[in-house]
């Protein structure tokens, strides 16, 4: 039976020919029927061949009506045009052989070989014309990942292929929309040309997610190397609950330069909140793919009560692909000329970045030179130089060079030096040659000479029972300074740090062993003895700590005691006199004197308590650390202003509490030890509710720290998601005087920002008038900002 049945299914799949030689329409089917005396014929399973048109389709079935010349392709349909070199897919076809004409309705599929491939319904192939065409929304894609959506009627002609519709969205590689009325695209050079163009560019194509940038205008043409648009009007501005753009630009004629990279505009009005403000007769920019390219950047115009007014105008020249320039003149009302000029370079394995200038005036010639490279000579070795140097003492602080420039970090002190670096997997080395200079002191002490200066770090492998790390390092320089202070300093540690452990009953330990050799030779120093001198420190800590834990349904309490002993029994030298405060942060660090040479002498204890609270809806709402240093004996070597040459330092920490979502409470303290008075203060208040945040914060320094207090306030009310005003303030309350005031209003959006702000700073040592400022600034994002930085002094000039 099993064999009956194979034989039957395999006769079954042996296709029936058939040959309709009177139309020259061929059928290879596996089954053929014929009716209406001969002049309908159905085909199933069909390949369906047309040699003289040469054309084959195969389909599921096959209609052919003889008298009509007429055939019809019904379920899974795949025509194949091998003159046109087109194969479609469908599953609904008409082929008129008489015109010569193919009809698909229904979801069709076109693939022009080599071209471009079409997705449509209801769609016409002339084979004669040779032209497509339909009036169904059709997508198009060509190899260029640009996808082409024909809206309404459209003809595409194969011959030239030219594609013409009524109305057309072309978005690009990018995700660039472009849409357009009458549009004709001639695929084979490119050109579009059409009317009523609107470009919607991806959003963040101008670099802000928050844009919503667009293009549109009259009419347009492009081409691979333009791109036209007539009576055209650009802004990156999104329009998200508001009546109108935050600025828009309108042109009688934009062109984007595809070869230079370039937006242009012509003969335009920058309108402002739709307000025409400024005309253009032309204005250029690179389009958002460049990253470097030639041209001016945004002017800008300063006033100052030494030398008046003055425009700089800067200019960015790309060099080569690996190298650039920036000149920046600026021009005085006084005559007076600055040039300031900064160059880069990035070659195979370095980094090349300076800053050179001068200024020519009635004050005479003055100058500058910053220059910096960075570089590896392989994997594990790297350098960088840095030099600086300035004629004119007060050169760069007057002109303010540090706003314009990414090397000048500080205007009275300068450093030269050359850093070299060896990182190695269980080591590192690092080495100097620096000369500092002070522009603030006289010309013979200026200068301090630091070379060499070194460090080594080498990680040492010790058995795994040790359960700890051992580090050597070793630190030294040489350093002259003040004329005639001479310093040779060479110091060695070797430190080992255990893992922590934790006993049964909970108590985490960790030991810490420091031995420190110290080596120096000075000459009128301050800091160390003239001479040769030779010392062996040695020191041992052993941190203990017991964390808990408890929860209950709305809260967590973590309570941590800690301790920490150590014992030096030849420790520093004496630095009573230095500049110490010890608080929580650093009571528990091994070297918290902060002296390198040196470590903490003597015997102590440091006792801490770590307080904490969890909310599970407000999370840490409360965070409180308290404590003290015990000594057995008084130790006169030791900073005497946080009291570590005492049996007993002065009482510290801090608390954090969070007393609901608006109000936030931080306080730091330093108490004397017998809680006769307080040396330190510190309170910190955050208040915020809805849309107003503001922050005071309180400082004193009283009795053994010193005598100051002030008192600083921030405040900001965000009107709404835009617009906002700031006010802040300090107050020197010992003195009884006002530092500055800072009142600041801001309207910001994606594409736009607005600042008026009014500063006023006060003196109190009568040599000095205030200084008042009401500055404006509008900030087009992302081309250009206008501003006058003191409308006051404009003013009154």
């Amino acid at each position: 039976m099993k064999i009956k049945k194979l034989i039957q299914y395999s006769i079954v799949l042996i296709f029936i020919i058939v040959s309709a030689y009177s139309d020259e329409i061929e059928f290879e089917a596996e089954n053929l029927k014929i009716a209406n005396n001969g002049n309908l014929i159905f085909a199933f399973n069909s390949k369906t061949k047309i040699p003289d048109n040469q054309l084959e389709i195969k389909s599921k079935n096959v209609e052919y009506y003889k008298d009509k010349n007429i055939v019809k392709f019904i379920n899974d349909v795949t025509l194949y045009d091998f003159k046109n070199n087109i194969e479609i897919k469908t599953d609904n076809l008409i082929y008129k052989k008489n015109l010569d004409l193919i009809f698909s309705s229904g979801k069709t599929n076109f693939d022009v070989k080599d071209k471009y491939i079409i997705q449509s319904e209801n769609i016409y192939l002339d084979r004669n014309s040779k032209q497509i065409y339909g009036n169904e929304k059709t997508s198009i894609n060509d190899f260029e990942n640009n996808l082409y959506v024909l809206e309404e009627q459209f003809n595409i002609d194969l011959i030239r292929d030219i594609i013409k519709s009524k109305k057309s969205t072309i978005i690009d590689s990018k995700n660039n929309k472009y849409i357009f009325e009458d549009l004709v695209i001639n695929l084979n050079n490119n050109e579009i040309a059409g009317k009523e163009i609107k470009v919607e560019f991806e959003k963040s194509y101008f670099g802000n997610k928050q844009n919503d940038p667009l293009l549109k205008g009259r009419s347009a043409y492009s081409n691979e190397n333009e791109l036209k648009i007539y009576k055209a009007v650009f802004s990156t501005c999104n329009i998200i609950n508001k009546k109108c753009r935050g600025w828009e630009l309108n042109s009688k004629e934009f062109n984007h330069d595809k070869q230079k990279k370039i937006f242009e505009y012509k003969d335009s009005w920058l309108k402002i909140f739709n307000l025409k403000t400024i005309y253009l007769p032309y204005f250029n920019h690179p389009d958002p793919t460049v990253k470097r390219k030639t041209g001016f950047l945004t002017p800008s115009y300063k006033t100052s009560e030494s030398f008046g007014t003055s425009i700089n105008f800067p200019y960015f020249k790309v060099l080569d692909i690996d190298k650039d320039i920036t000149f920046n003149p600026r021009y005085y009302a006084d005559k007076s000329f600055l040039l300031q000029n900064e160059y880069r370079q990035v070659l195979n394995k370095s980094k090349i970045t300076s800053d050179f200038g001068f200024l020519i005036g009635e004050a005479g010639t003055k100058g500058h030179l910053f220059y910096n490279i960075i570089g590896r000579f392989d994997d594990n070795k790297s350098y960088e130089l840095n030099l600086e140097g300035v004629k004119g003492d007060n050169y760069l602080k007057n002109h303010n060079l540090k706003d314009n420039s990414s090397l000048i970090d500080n205007e009275n002190l300068l450093l030269s030096n050359l850093n070299l670096d060896w990182n190695f997997q269980d080591s590192q080395f690092n080495t100097s040659f620096k000369i500092y200079e002070d522009l603030s002191r006289g010309y013979h002490d200026r200068h301090q000479y630091v070379f060499p200066e070194f460090n080594f770090i080498k990680n040492i492998s010790v058995p795994e029972e040790y359960n700890g790390n051992f580090v050597f390092d070793t630190y030294g320089y040489n350093s002259v300074y003040d004329t005639n202070v001479k310093e040779n300093v060479l110091i060695n540690n070797f430190h080992f740090e255990t893992n922590d452990v934790i006993n049964s009953s909970g108590v985490v330990t960790k030991f810490d062993f420091l031995l420190k050799n110290a080596n120096s030779y000075a000459e009128n120093s301050l800091d160390f003895k003239d001479n040769e001198n030779y010392e062996i420190f040695e020191t041992i800590k052993i941190d203990n700590h017991f964390p808990l834990i408890k929860k209950n349904k709305k809260h967590t309490y973590y309570l941590n005691p800690r301790s920490s002993l150590r014992y030096s029994p030849n420790g520093n030298t004496d630095i009573s006199e230095k500049d110490f405060i010890l608080n929580y942060n650093n009571a528990f660090a091994l070297d918290r004197i902060g002296v390198n040479s040196q470590v903490e002498g003597g015997a102590s204890l440091t006792l801490g308590l770590e307080f904490k609270k969890n909310d599970e809806k407000f999370g840490n709402i409360l965070d409180f650390r308290l404590g003290n240093v015990i000594k057995p004996n008084k130790d006169y070597k030791l900073p005497t202003k946080s009291k570590l040459n005492e049996t007993r330092s002065d009482i510290f920490g801090d608390l954090k509490f969070k007393l609901n979502e608006y109000i936030m409470l931080g306080y730091s303290f330093s108490y004397d030890r017998d809680f006769d008075f307080s040396n330190l203060d510190s309170i910190n208040l955050g208040l915020g509710a809805n849309n107003f945040i503001s922050e005071f914060n309180y400082y004193t320094e009283n009795h053994d720290f010193g005598n100051e207090e002030n008192i600083k306030n921030s405040t900001k009310y965000l009107i709404d998601d835009e617009n906002s005003i700031k006010f802040s303030t300090s107050k020197d309350l010992k003195d009884d005087f006002t530092e500055y005031y800072n009142l600041i209003y801001e309207y910001k959006t994606d594409c736009i920002s607005l600042n008026l702000s009014y500063n006023k700073t006060f003196y109190s040592d009568g040599n000095s008038e205030p200084d008042n400022t009401l500055s404006f600034l509008i900030k087009i994002i992302p081309f250009t900002e206008l501003g006058v930085p003191n409308i006051g002094n404009m003013i009154n000039k």
